[in-house]
């Protein structure tokens, strides 16, 4: 991939997320469009991982997927669970630790996308399928993540500087990695794929799901929702193949 594809690949996938960012502040009254972004998001997180991250985390990591993978799903796990968590007798408390919780596993995905763009822009033959997978699976994940943090109280600053950091995290890791790490050990860069696709799983399946079916009332509309965003996946997928 040359400097120039380099870079627009970049600053569109910076372009992309802050864009999505404000995508459900134009809805952010609507509890049922938050709750359907949320199951859209959910479903694209978890398609991104199992179809794209862990395929490709296998090629590169080899024996260090599995605990690549375990690594980065426990941290999500610890870092919500005992360290995140605080008294609150606010409504929909849960929110204050979700919101934080996808925050924290996006942004961490985002710097890693990044490593995953600089890495591959030095390698010809994956630059332009990577750049385009992330591409692809950004603006869900930005709409999803101001969706959580807008239900979990935030203010639209608040969650406008919170969108801005995720979708800054791939140009800083992408530009970082390319400078500095020419020689990326690829073994490296597969664990933390996998590191990467952990995070993802544990904010899909553990805070967005749930969150899908927890209003009994048109569940089945949610769980549409959820099958689009894996739809939009698996689309993403053999468009960067």
């Amino acid at each position: 991939m040359g400097e120039a594809a380099f870079l627009i690949y970049v600053g569109v996938i910076f372009g992309i997320a802050v864009v999505g960012g404000f995508i459900p502040m134009l809805w952010h009254r609507s509890h049922e469009a938050l709750r359907l972004s949320v199951g859209f998001g959910a479903g694209v997180l978890l398609g991104t991982a199992f179809l794209n991250m862990v395929p490709e985390a296998a090629d590169l990591a080899g024996s260090a997927l599995g605990p690549g993978i375990l690594a980065g799903f426990l941290l999500m796990y610890i870092a919500e669970k005992f360290v995140m968590t605080h008294p609150c007798e606010a409504e929909h408390c849960d929110y204050h630790r979700v919101g934080w919780a996808a925050f924290f596993g996006l942004t961490l995905h985002s710097l890693v996308d990044g490593v995953a763009l600089g890495s591959g822009a030095l390698l010809p033959e994956i630059g332009p399928s990577v750049g385009l997978a992330i591409v692809f699976h950004k603006l869900p994940a930005s709409v999803a993540l101001s969706s959580v943090l807008l239900k979990s109280g935030f203010s639209r600053t608040k969650t406008e500087l919170a969108v801005t950091a995720f979708g800054a995290g791939v140009p800083v890791g992408a530009l970082i990695t390319r400078a500095a790490l020419v020689n990326f050990p690829q073994q490296t860069l597969g664990i933390l794929i996998a590191f990467s696709a952990g995070t993802f799983l544990h904010v899909a399946s553990d805070d967005l799901m749930p969150e899908m079916h927890r209003i009994q009332r048109r569940r089945f509309v949610s769980l549409l929702a959820f099958a689009a965003g894996l739809g939009f996946t698996l689309v993403a997928r053999s468009l960067s193949a």
